[in-house]
């Protein structure tokens, strides 16, 4: 369990952008980032369409990586049965859409809600990472992966909001996050636009074709984006992402 009482880093997040009767949940990654990670797209996709767009602070991230080593699973999918139901109280049509393990979440939300569409951006069936695969070695010695923040902020321009170490525990969440997508595919129905970056050398190559091989949707668009790699924040392919989103949206919320 979190400790529910903890500090949000600054600009960490949540983020809020109240507009039309269309809403927006967006989710973030699980590599120790925030919503930071989410707020220009979040900021632009407003600015374009006039949605009303969520974007919430998972359980675990944003304070300290002690609440991030301890958060389970469960948490995360009632803070999303939560979100959802507000968003859902409020606007008329409902997207969800998440980045990397946003996106595993946004797959398996919509094998459990009504949802008008989804989006993904650079959701793993599989990562690529070798140090990945050798976490429940690793984790006998440390339980702790150090991240270079202060890098991250610098080739940011500070933007980048997020923790100085990350919990090795968070792989084997993911893992069962993906094993729970791969279950959850013949469910999903609502159209859905998958986004991968071709330079992404983080998740396994084929992620996004299965993903879009075995959704069950008949309305389903996959798109590379060309200059991409697995970080959202400060993509070369922003532009596109918002441009080709934007574009599914009104398709289905003429």
């Amino acid at each position: 369990m979190v400790d529910k009482n903890a500090k949000i880093m600054d600009g960490a997040g949540p983020f809020f952008f109240e507009g039309n009767k269309i809403g927006i949940l967006i989710l973030h990654g699980g590599g120790g980032g925030s919503c930071a990670d989410l707020k220009r797209l979040a900021e632009d996709l407003h600015k374009k369409g006039g949605y009303t767009i969520s974007v919430p602070l998972l359980p675990g991230f944003g304070t300290k990586p002690e609440d991030l080593k301890n958060v389970t699973i469960e948490e995360w999918k009632s803070a999303l049965d939560e979100e959802t139901t507000i968003l859902m109280d409020i606007c008329d049509k409902i997207i969800v859409g998440g980045h990397s393990m946003g996106g595993i979440l946004t797959i398996i939300l919509a094998a459990n809600y009504t949802l008008d569409a989804i989006f993904t951006i650079s959701a793993p069936i599989g990562i690529q990472t070798f140090l990945f695969h050798l976490v429940p070695l690793f984790e006998i010695f440390k339980k702790y992966h150090a991240i270079n923040s202060e890098q991250l902020k610098k080739e940011t321009s500070g933007k980048w909001i997020g923790y100085n170490k990350i919990p090795l525990n968070i792989a084997k969440k993911i893992k069962k996050l993906m094993k729970d997508m791969k279950k959850s595919l013949h469910m999903v129905n609502c159209p859905t636009l998958l986004f991968q970056g071709r330079l992404d050398s983080e998740i396994k190559k084929k992620s996004m074709d299965y993903i879009f091989s075995n959704i069950a949707t008949n309305y389903k668009k996959k798109i590379w984006l060309e200059q991409n790699s697995h970080p959202i924040l400060n993509s070369p392919d922003h532009n596109q992402i918002v441009l080709e989103t934007f574009n599914f949206i009104n398709d289905i919320c003429p």
